[in-house]
């Protein structure tokens, strides 16, 4: 928390028979961030390993394959868990004969409940179809017609007066039979079969789709329609005595098939690592980042497979020339409890931070559910977020993260309804252990200038924090940095005082002014009085600007961070603002309600209105809030102590799955 995980860059020799084993344990332990070898001076030196192209393709096939057979028989795809270790080289041949094995036992049903399937869908489509024509209608009197065309289809019903014309020039007979579905009606069409192509052209024009009717049939149309539905039924049957087949498969094999499938694709993570790595004769090479508090128990297990062969190097990150150099960027592995991790996510679509800022996604959430639920407050409506983020959580495990987000926000929205009195838009049911919003406009006002001062306060603080961390220590002096952060103190104290008292002193006054002016100047000179502290030269630049375009530079710099102070603190009315509508809206649906409850003469009327805009504002103030918490964090708070330019750790597995992380640029 506060800061990421400190890692160590690590390097592991392995003998040759050993690297499947090895490979293994990295691919259990997971928390090993790969670096290509060919990113590193050996990989130049052409010491990387080459992979067997065709045995990773084998596997490729073969997961193709059972999960082709998994996804057939209906069989979960996960939950197993591998107790032996997989040897790529010796496991393919065993996989592949098991999973034929299987395939052949159940590949008839299979097949033959998928060729059934299909016939009973061509079959519903013509009965569908059917449905829409005349029971009467008998299609034996039409068979055997020498010298008509006829077609019978759905066209729609505005184009039929266009259809009539199309064909006004030829002998024909138009019938409209009955509406269809989507603005369309059946029709029956008749024609000379000499005139077939002017025939066509205008009902391809007039977008006539055709019922299409077998030569082989005859009779009327509802017995056509009755032994459709006894095929069908028949079919439906036979369906029915096949996925009661495929169940028993499932039950057979559904496990095994689980567990191949993750032998398959542990054997393909461990083929597809090993084009990180690099080899030396007989030894391969792996090298990565490692939270160094795990270093240890990582040497331990490779230890003990490798039969204590493999040989281990840890190098702190400081004491890299490349890392140094910023060539290489050190990867940021989070380490949050599980109430904050899930805002990693939030954090992430703002940037990711460098390897020694302040990690701030703890920062992130607690304002972020501060904001939310002074502009959400409402302790009806929350308890329905966290149960709607709690079923999330249960249910839907890859959002699992949103759920826990929209409990906590469910969770803030509750505190602050019981603070302003508010359950379900009604203020009667309970007393506000604070204060009504509606009722205490400006002091609401007063209350959010007071976060917003805080909350840029924070941000500051953070930065003068990054900046020693980062050695920037030039920045301390500028407008962003302590020189800047007292000047936005002390106006900020004096604003407050004004803003509570209704007075401020003139003596305060003055030494506003003169502090001020002091600080101001430094902002302006801090980049020579910074040189003239350290007894340091201006940096080498292809264009020097020279000591007046320096002081021009920060003059800007200047007054664009003091117009941003201001306006980043003032932006925090609009959580008054949001409060406020969001109580406007509550007033308005009670409002509805009552007209509602007097024209319908009941009860029962106004609480449907009254719950349906409940809903309605839960979806879209919901929306709207969550929305202008996000805005508020990145472009009031983050803004002011954010550099990013990061790179996230990539967990083992994750990284030879997407096999697609921009590599680095080579030093």
């Amino acid at each position: 928390m506060f800061r990421s995980e400190k890692l160590a860059r690590i390097t592991i020799q392995v003998p040759e028979p050993f690297i499947s084993a090895t490979t293994g344990v990295l691919t259990r332990f997971k928390l090993l961030h790969l670096i290509r070898i060919d990113e590193t001076p050996l990989g130049r030196l052409g010491y990387g390993a080459e992979t067997d192209g065709s045995l990773l393709a084998e596997f490729e096939n073969l997961l193709h394959e059972a999960d082709a057979l998994a996804e057939a028989l209906h069989a979960p795809l996960d939950g197993a868990v591998l107790r032996d270790e997989v040897i790529p080289e010796k496991e393919v041949f065993k996989v592949r004969e098991r999973l034929g094995e299987i395939r052949g036992e159940v590949e008839a049903t299979l097949d033959d409940l998928e060729s059934t399937a299909e016939i009973l869908r061509e079959k519903k489509i013509r009965l569908e179809k059917f449905t829409l024509l005349p029971g009467d209608l008998d299609f034996s009197r039409l068979s055997g017609r020498r010298f008509v065309n006829w077609k019978i289809g759905l066209t729609p019903t505005q184009g039929i007066e266009k259809l009539e014309e199309s064909l006004s020039e030829v002998h024909h007979a138009l019938i409209e039979l009955g509406p269809a579905a989507q603005e369309r009606s059946v029709v029956f069409v008749f024609g000379l079969l000499k005139d077939a192509t002017i025939f066509e052209r205008a009902l391809k024009g007039a977008f006539f789709e055709a019922i299409e009717i077998r030569p082989d049939v005859s009779g009327k149309v509802e017995d056509v329609v009755a032994a459709l539905q006894s095929e069908i039924a028949g079919i439906d049957t036979k369906i029915a005595a096949l996925s009661g087949q495929r169940d028993i498969f499932r039950g057979k094999f559904g496990e095994e098939l689980q567990l191949l499938r993750e032998k398959i694709i542990t054997a393909r993570r461990m083929l597809s690592a090993r084009r990180y790595f690099g080899k030396i004769d007989k030894r391969f090479l792996i090298t990565g980042w490692i939270p160094e508090r795990l270093f240890g128990q990582l040497a331990e297990e490779i230890g003990r497979v490798a039969e204590g062969q493999a040989l281990f190097e840890k190098v702190d990150p400081e004491d890299l020339r490349e890392v140094r150099e910023g060539v290489v960027k050190i990867p940021i592995l989070f380490n949050n409890p599980l109430l904050i991790s899930p805002f990693e996510k939030l954090t992430g679509l703002y940037g990711t931070p460098s390897y020694k800022e302040v990690e701030p996604t703890v920062f992130f959430a607690l304002t972020f559910l501060l904001l939310f639920g002074m502009m959400f407050g409402d302790a009806g409506q929350g308890a329905v977020l966290f149960l709607l983020g709690y079923y999330i959580f249960r249910r839907l495990y890859k959002y699992m993260d949103y759920g826990i987000i929209l409990m906590e926000c469910g969770v803030s929205a509750t505190l602050f309804g019981f603070l302003y009195g508010t359950v379900f838009g009604m203020e009667t049911l309970l007393p506000a252990l604070w204060f009504r919003p509606m009722e205490s406009i400006s002091y609401f006002v007063k209350v959010t200038l007071s976060l917003g001062i805080a909350m840029v306060s924070l941000g500051l603080i953070l930065n003068l924090i990054n900046a020693i961390r980062l050695k920037e220590y030039e920045k301390l002096l500028s407008a962003s940095g302590f020189a800047g952060a007292v000047l936005y103190w002390i106006a900020a104290g004096l604003a407050m005082k004004r803003l509570l008292t209704g007075a401020v002193a003139p003596g305060e006054l003055r030494i506003f002014g003169w502090t001020a002016s002091v600080l101001m100047i430094v902002i302006v000179l801090h980049r020579p009085l910074y040189r003239l502290i350290v007894k340091r030269e201006r940096p080498a630049r292809v264009i020097q600007p020279g000591l007046a375009g320096e002081l021009m530079e920060s003059v800007v710099e200047l007054f664009d961070d003091l117009i941003r102070f201001i306006a980043n603190t003032v932006s925090f009315i609009r959580v008054a603002a949001f409060a406020l509508s969001h109580a406007a809206l509550f007033i308005a649906v009670f409002s509805i309600a009552n007209v509602v409850s007097h024209q319908q003469g009941g009860g029962a009327s106004y609480w449907l209105t009254v719950a349906i805009g409940n809903v309605v504002i839960i979806l879209l103030e919901g929306l709207v809030v969550s929305i202008q918490t996000v805005r508020l964090e990145y472009y009031e708070f983050f803004g002011k102590f954010f550099r990013g330019g990061g790179e996230r750790f990539q967990p083992i597995d994750r990284e030879i799955d997407s096999g697609d992380r921009p590599r680095a640029p080579r030093p």
